[in-house]
């Protein structure tokens, strides 16, 4: 380049160094725009990573989730007890169908021996056709022939109309309440999938943090109650202490799996103390205790109703904690437990 620049012509030069000189220049300058262009491109992207969450800070969340696995389970169980009480509507109405049909049956025979003499005395040309019918609502569409019939035969056909209603309404509405709550309690075991979901992958981070979440396998079932109750507080306790090491199962109530309220529903149970099934329920069925006059046996309430256990003396509860863990013994005086104390009952 050196040489070229020699080369050029008088005439193409002027005092600052003729155009050649300036070409190179604006040249040079473009190369170094490049230059400057191309590293602000392709400088390295530093990525900031999230931080990682700590072990309080996972601990906090896992004991939010196991709050709210609480009502979702209470929530549950309340629906699982309207479920068991609609059933045996449903099933009640099914059988006084079948009970009502008999007499259904009757009447329209009945009603087709009059209906045979209207039309053969002329009172009405179109009676027939619908008492074949063993549909009751086939009926009751085609209501207008009973005006057909004379007014002496009014209190029959009132009473005929009143079952074959009845055989239809009754059944109906049975059926209807049933399957509304089991769509509901389908929606609710759902909900609770997606939260033990979570809580799994809640526990694994807390597990790699070196939490130690337990899970409560491993240390055998059963145990024995030595503490100082007496009567039946001290037979619930030992049923109780004989579930030890079973596993949580949300809606369960033994023999092989409990979850809270089964567990001390089941326990006082075997006392032959009947304390209901939910939580609420088991707690409205209770008589108040103070915390500072707990004893051995009572219930002891946690997570506004979300959790019950079995005081067992000491400061300590027996329950059945939470998906993944196992029935067990822990302190109520300390953590989360101290925290979320709701209130104690005696059966």
């Amino acid at each position: 380049m050196a040489n070229d620049l020699i080369g050029v012509p008088a005439r193409g030069r002027d005092r600052r160094g003729g155009p050649a000189i300036r070409g190179a220049s604006r040249r040079l300058a473009a190369v170094a725009c490049l230059t400057v262009t191309a590293s602000l491109t392709f400088a390295p992207v530093v990525a900031h990573a999230e931080p990682k969450p700590t072990r309080a800070q996972v601990q906090k969340k896992l004991d939010k989730l196991a709050e709210q696995m609480d009502h979702k389970v209470e929530e549950f169980n309340q629906l699982n007890e309207k479920l068991k009480i609609a059933k045996k509507k449903y099933e009640s109405a099914s059988k006084a169908s079948r009970q009502e049909q008999a007499a259904f049956e009757e009447q329209r025979s009945a009603i087709a021996k009059m209906a045979a003499a209207a039309y053969k005395n002329g009172d009405s040309a179109d009676v027939t056709g619908f008492v074949g019918s063993n549909d009751p609502q086939a009926i009751l569409d085609q209501a207008a022939v009973f005006s057909h019939l004379s007014q002496e035969r009014s209190s029959q056909l009132t009473q005929f109309l009143a079952t074959a209603q009845r055989l239809r309404r009754e059944e109906s509405q049975a059926k209807t309440a049933y399957d509304d709550v089991k769509a509901k309690t389908k929606e609710l075991r759902e909900q609770k999938k997606k939260l033990d979901r979570e809580v799994a992958k809640q526990k694994a981070l807390l597990r790699r943090l070196g939490g130690g979440s337990s899970s409560g396998g491993g240390g055998g079932i059963g145990g024995t109650y030595t503490g100082p109750a007496s009567g039946s507080a001290r037979t619930a306790l030992n049923f109780a202490y004989a579930q030890l090491g079973k596993p949580y199962s949300y809606g369960a109530e033994g023999p092989n799996s409990y979850d809270c309220s089964g567990l001390t529903m089941k326990a006082w149970g075997a006392a032959g103390v009947s304390i209901t099934r939910t939580t609420n329920s088991q707690y409205a069925a209770t008589k108040r205790v103070a915390k500072s006059n707990l004893q051995p046996g009572d219930l002891v309430f946690f997570s506004s109703l979300g959790h019950v256990g079995l005081y067992v003396g000491g400061g300590k509860m027996i329950h059945a904690p939470r998906t993944g863990k196992n029935v067990e013994v822990v302190s109520i005086t300390s953590g989360y437990y101290l925290s979320n104390y709701y209130g104690a009952g005696r059966p």
